[in-house]
């Protein structure tokens, strides 16, 4: 699983291909002139963009690297986990408050 943004993705090159619909369509300004950005083509390693004058003219070709980061957001299990942990802070916090306040009446009512 490889994650673009706030998704995941089966395979490298759908992540690339969502990597690369983000930047498609957009408009650079590059050396005093502006270019529309398209995709040519996806692989798992790079993607190919064509930057295509504006005022018109020859496309220039880009392959960018492109390095697919492996999924990162939380699972079911990962919450279950996370939950298990909070609950048992709480539990250990009733504890000491109880145990505490047991000891502390115990005490000033001298019942020793």
């Amino acid at each position: 699983m490889f994650q673009v943004g706030a998704a995941c993705y089966e395979s490298a090159s759908a992540a690339a291909a969502a990597q690369a619909s983000t930047q498609g369509g957009s408009i650079v300004i590059h050396g005093g002139a502006a270019f529309v950005v398209s995709v040519d083509s996806v692989a798992d390693d790079s993607i190919t963009y064509a930057l295509n004058p504006v005022a018109g003219g020859a496309a220039t070709v880009l392959v960018a690297p492109f390095t697919p980061q492996p999924c990162g957001l939380l699972t079911y299990a990962d919450g279950l986990d996370l939950g298990w942990k909070v609950a048992a802070v709480w539990v250990g916090v009733w504890a000491i408050r109880f145990f505490l306040t047991r000891q502390f009446e115990g005490g000033l009512h001298g019942n020793a």
